[in-house]
């Protein structure tokens, strides 16, 4: 029997107490994306986190027993202000995550819909992501495009930090 969205309820914001929660979600979504264990990363993903966590806004879905069954976290960055615009800034979401028995369900999405609502009551003006191949449908139907054709990067390694 597949359960229902409506029974799993979505945090507005996590908090320090949510650290080991959030831990446990990444370190699933790193297996689930094929990257071996590590001891010790737990404990190193919640101090991480919630040493800095007004940085990084997060989100949890849980079940209605508590159990955590996915989650979004971002990263807030904000622009000074110049004589051509005001200050403002923009959240890169760097993961979203809905254990596997749960995709597909409508937890994603109400993640999601969550962060984006937080976005524009933040003061907010854009919401960006980097897209997975398979997530791209989905983020396209949550109404994300492409962004203009100025923005660039420059990749300094092809490594990922700690790896």
């Amino acid at each position: 029997m597949s359960e229902q969205p409506g029974q799993i309820g979505i945090a507005r914001c996590a908090d320090r107490n949510d650290a080991l929660a959030m831990a446990a979600l990444n370190l699933r979504w790193d297996r689930d994306g094929g990257a071996p264990p590590r001891t010790g990363f737990l404990d190193e993903f919640a101090d991480a986190w919630s040493s800095d966590a007004d940085h990084y806004p997060a989100w949890l879905a849980r079940r209605a027993d508590g159990d955590p069954v996915g989650f979004a976290v971002g990263v807030v960055a904000r622009s000074l202000p110049s004589l051509r615009h005001g200050a403002g800034g923009w959240l890169h979401l760097s993961r979203l995550f809905v254990v596997p028995d749960l995709q597909g369900q409508g937890v994603g999405a109400r993640l999601l819909d969550t962060v984006i609502r937080w976005s524009v009551d933040s003061g907010l003006y854009r919401v960006q992501l980097n897209a997975t191949d398979q997530a791209r449908a989905f983020y396209r139907r949550a109404g994300f495009g492409s962004p203009q054709d100025t923005l660039m990067q420059l990749v300094l390694t092809d490594r990922l930090p700690g790896s």
